[in-house]
């Protein structure tokens, strides 16, 4: 079984090393996209979402997204008021639309398990 990284590259025709980025861009808070780039010259504020998305991309079925969207949530700097507030992130719940379309159209919808690197 693939990834979800491997069918969302496949699924956009983009390479690996523009994944993160990519889907980043696409899942974030509307309001949050005309500032987002300048926010990003800050890694430290930036990696919660690039985390999740990375932590999302190891995935292989539906079922383990709850988990990994309650550790973004729980995740220490996703407390401050530009995030919580103003919404200055990504949207977990497009993320999780995305996610669900691309795991459920490439046949990988039920079953599986997560691969971690060492």
């Amino acid at each position: 079984m693939k990834t979800f990284r491997e069918l969302y590259c496949e699924h956009r025709r983009i390479g690996s090393d523009r994944y993160e980025r990519d889907l980043v861009t696409r899942c974030l808070h509307l309001q949050a996209r005309p500032l987002y780039w300048l926010l990003g010259r800050n890694r430290e504020y930036t990696s919660p979402d690039y985390e999740f998305v990375r932590s999302v991309g190891e995935l292989r079925s539906r079922r383990q997204f709850r988990d990994e969207a309650m550790d973004y949530f729980s995740h220490p700097s996703n407390a401050g008021f530009l995030r919580r507030v103003l919404r200055m992130r990504l949207s977990s719940r497009r993320l999780q639309n995305i996610f669900d379309g691309v795991i459920v159209s490439s046949g990988q919808s039920s079953s599986g398990t997560r691969s971690r690197a060492a």
